[in-house]
């Protein structure tokens, strides 16, 4: 029989790969790209589109971190016996689950307020923030990464 570990492990480090990689890819590649250049309306409605359905899966894969993580803490018998590397985990974990709320919900509120409005100067200015915030959160998720991985030796 599978340990409960490896299974909550599995579904963290999932859902880990999905959340850094989307990070990644739109905070260091595509959005600063983008916004060096003019687009139609059009081009505008379709990254406001993607962006908007990574955001909903970054809020899925931000609940699996955080129901795998807590359930990883229980199945080795709680809190009282993490060591340093795993509660720094759990506290950075937890700051950058609620960080993946805020990406949501603030910049991408500004962004289609802005889209709606057809403002593009205010549209590339929330895209901008998005893409200084999902920097910042992908930073922090390479920092946990690194916690984890090396978190056996500390």
């Amino acid at each position: 029989m599978m340990p409960q570990f490896a299974i909550w492990q599995f579904f963290h480090l999932i859902a880990l790969f999905y959340w850094i990689g989307g990070l990644v890819f739109l905070g260091f590649y595509l959005l600063p790209r983008w916004t060096r250049q003019e687009h139609r309306a059009e081009s505008w409605l379709l990254l406001q589109q993607a962006i908007q359905a990574f955001s909903l899966g970054g809020i899925f894969a931000a609940l699996l971190l955080l129901l795998s993580g807590y359930a990883m803490v229980m199945s080795i018998g709680g809190f009282a016996r993490l060591g340093p590397a795993v509660w720094i985990m759990v506290v950075l974990g937890t700051i950058a689950a609620l960080g993946a709320f805020h990406l949501n919900f603030a910049p991408m509120k500004r962004l289609r307020r802005a889209l709606n409005g057809q403002d593009w100067a205010g549209a590339a200015k929330a895209l901008a923030s998005y893409g200084r915030f999902a920097r910042f959160l992908a930073a922090i998720a390479l920092i946990l990464t690194f916690v984890g991985v090396l978190g056996v030796y500390l």
